[in-house]
């Protein structure tokens, strides 16, 4: 069978066992199965309309060889959001844009139809994209203000932690800006590449440099292997303890765990970024640099972090985790772009001027 036909069939056997499901009234397959444009490695985005959110599914799982991102919607909100849509507003944003364009499965009721339409015709208009850029933007400047602040304290992890999390709202701000609909976060940097070589968006090209060198991309692949590897028993340790006990088997086998897809810098990026989000949450501002962690290599067991350990993840004792999510033992931090030269640029965006040195 085709990859693409088994890539079908699997996803809708998936969804299909949700019909009839007492406590959900619609189901849909999002993402790059639902539009059409899967690659070999999709994963599964399952819209679940349901009555009340069921805890017993997380959002990251790995069923029939397959990753399935459960995402719940509770009907009252989306009736609530149909009855009262007027215009393109805010109220587009507070869903996620996995269900753009998705492909309904089961909709006895004809609800989620109803709000297809909606979504699909408003999520791109002028004043919902602008709106989208602008919430982007804030979030970014928020990151990279903390990245600054940190850097000029010389705590150059949580530094280079709250970048890496800036740039990629940065990201989505530019993606907004050009109405490009941000898809396959597995090949994330290759599509900022090949985006960045289109006409007329050939200012993604410092953005895509930015991203390289910030998340340490230009490594060669055997030491990109190597250093993922060595940490992944602390990534999946920490994604366990932040995103629930399916994460690290979805990280594994959804995630490309070995690189083998032919997506290196993605693959990293994403780990990277995902360890990021996870440790940099909940008012954690910088596990990284805390000073009571000699050669920042301190065992997990260590009462003076036990207080983050489980919220933030080990920090493991050979140090492999601080090695591959912030660079600290590879080499020179050289300067970062500035905003000031992204506007020289005629990038359309505004943000606080950032640096990191060692």
């Amino acid at each position: 069978m085709h990859w693409k036909a088994q890539l079908v069939q699997t996803a809708n056997r998936i969804a299909g066992s949700f019909r009839g499901h007492p406590n959900v009234a619609a189901v849909a397959i999002g993402g790059s199965i639902g539009r059409g444009q899967m690659w070999k490695h999709s994963d599964l985005e399952l819209c679940l309309v349901v009555e009340q959110r069921m805890e017993q599914y997380q959002h990251f799982n790995y069923i029939d060889d397959m990753g399935v991102e459960i995402i719940q919607i509770t009907r009252s909100r989306m009736a609530e959001f149909i009855r009262g849509f007027r215009q393109p507003d805010k109220s587009l944003l507070a869903f996620p844009i996995q269900i753009y364009r998705c492909r309904i499965v089961y909709d006895p009721e004809n609800m989620l139809e109803e709000f297809k339409q909606i979504y699909d015709t408003y999520l791109f208009h002028d004043d919902v994209a602008a709106l989208k850029q602008k919430e982007a933007l804030q979030q970014a400047d928020l990151r990279l203000g903390d990245a600054r602040e940190l850097a000029e304290a010389g705590e150059v992890g949580g530094a280079a932690g709250h970048l890496r999390i800036g740039l990629n709202f940065l990201l989505l701000a530019s993606y907004w800006h050009y109405r490009i609909l941000p898809r396959s976060q597995n090949r994330t940097i290759y599509f900022l590449k090949k985006n960045s070589e289109a006409p007329g968006r050939t200012q993604l090209r410092p953005l895509y440099d930015l991203f390289v060198e910030a998340f340490g991309l230009n490594r060669p692949h055997k030491e990109l292997k190597e250093r993922l590897l060595q940490a992944q028993p602390a990534i999946f340790a920490i994604a366990e303890a932040s995103w629930g006990s399916n994460t690290p088997v979805f990280l594994e086998h959804a995630v490309d765990g070995n690189l083998e897809w032919g997506h290196d810098r993605s693959i990293v990026y994403v780990y990277k970024y995902c360890v990021h989000r996870m440790q940099l949450s909940g008012g954690q501002r910088n596990p990284y640099d805390t000073a009571s962690l000699p050669n920042r290599t301190r065992s997990c067991t260590d009462s003076s972090i036990s207080g983050i350990s489980r919220r933030t993840g080990c920090i493991d004792g050979s140090g492999n985790i601080l090695r591959f999510a912030t660079g600290l033992r590879s080499g020179c931090w050289r300067p970062f772009l500035t905003a000031d030269a992204l506007r020289q640029k005629n990038f359309p965006l505004s943000l606080p001027l950032f640096g990191l040195s060692e």
